[in-house]
Parts: structure tokens; C-alpha cells; sequence
């Protein structure tokens, strides 16, 4: 055998070593968002279960002019900050993109609570998401969905 064709096959065996580590590295990842998103949901699932411990963290209003949440309201925003961090799962995942995505965003929008829930606590969000590329990707979609349906609500609703 020629020295350039054992060159060329320990290359192409480096290529594909290389090849297998990220796809490990980025399943790894992808396990870990998997783990820390299920305990998320677990926890928002065992406040929306317990009102009375749910109260315990109710923010407090940042703007005067709002007025502070019951335990009732803040179930309800709760129950929103599940359905959007499933969905923010599914697009760091890979499964929600594009159109597809947007779509998704759009129909979470149109529900009332999730509104309530972005225009509380969407500033929130955005500065978790900070850095993060995704995230970011994902908030400016969610963002671009609660901008549009505020257009589409009556100026007093």
C-alpha cells in the first residue's frame, strides 16, 4: 500500500472519530436540556397542584401601575410559563424551527393567559436568554407572536 492511501485512511478514520465525539458532545447536551427542562416542568406542575405554595412566589408588581398577582392569576401565568418552556424545549431540540416554530408561537399567543404571562414576564426571559443563541432566537419569535396579537386585541382589552 502506497503511504498517500494509509494517509488518506488514517484521515478519513481522524474525520469520523471527529465526526462521532460532536455528535456525542452535542446528544450529551441535548440529554442535559432534556433533564433540567423535566425538572422544570415537574416543579411548575407541583405549584399549579399547591396555590397555597405557588403564593410563596408571586412576584411583585414592577410597575405601579400594576396590581399585584393572587394566587389564582399567578397559577394561571404559570401554567403559560410551562406551555412556552415545552415549546422552547422542542426549538432547542431542534424539533420546533422556521415556520413550524412561529406557528407554534403564534397559536400560544392567541391564548389570553400566555399573553398576560409575556407581558409580565417577558422582559424576564429575555435577559435569561442573554447570550444564549437559541434562547435568543427563541424569544425574539415568542416576542415577534405576543407583538402581533397585541395588534389583533381591542385597545382596552
Amino acid at each position: 500500500m502506497k503511504t498517500s492511501h494509509a494517509v488518506l485512511g488514517l484521515v478519513a478514520v481522524g474525520a469520523i472519530g471527529a465526526v462521532q465525539i460532536a455528535q456525542r458532545e452535542r446528544h450529551h447536551r441535548q440529554c442535559l436540556d432534556i433533564a433540567v427542562a423535566r425538572i422544570h416542568q415537574d416543579y411548575l406542575t407541583h405549584l399549579t397542584s399547591n396555590p397555597h405554595l405557588a403564593a410563596l412566589w408571586i412576584p411583585e408588581a414592577l410597575d405601579p401601575e400594576e396590581e399585584d398577582l393572587t394566587p389564582e392569576q399567578y397559577v394561571e401565568l404559570l401554567t403559560a410559563n410551562q406551555q412556552i418552556a415545552a415549546l422552547g424545549l422542542r426549538h432547542r431540540l431542534g424539533i420546533a424551527r422556521g415556520q413550524r416554530l412561529s406557528y407554534m408561537a403564534e397559536y400560544l399567543m392567541g391564548r389570553e393567559h400566555c399573553r398576560k404571562y409575556w407581558a409580565r414576564f417577558g422582559s424576564f426571559r429575555e435577559q435569561e436568554a442573554s447570550g444564549d443563541k437559541p434562547g435568543e432566537d427563541f424569544h425574539e419569535v415568542m416576542n415577534a407572536a405576543y407583538r402581533s396579537r397585541q395588534k389583533d386585541q381591542p385597545a382596552d382589552a
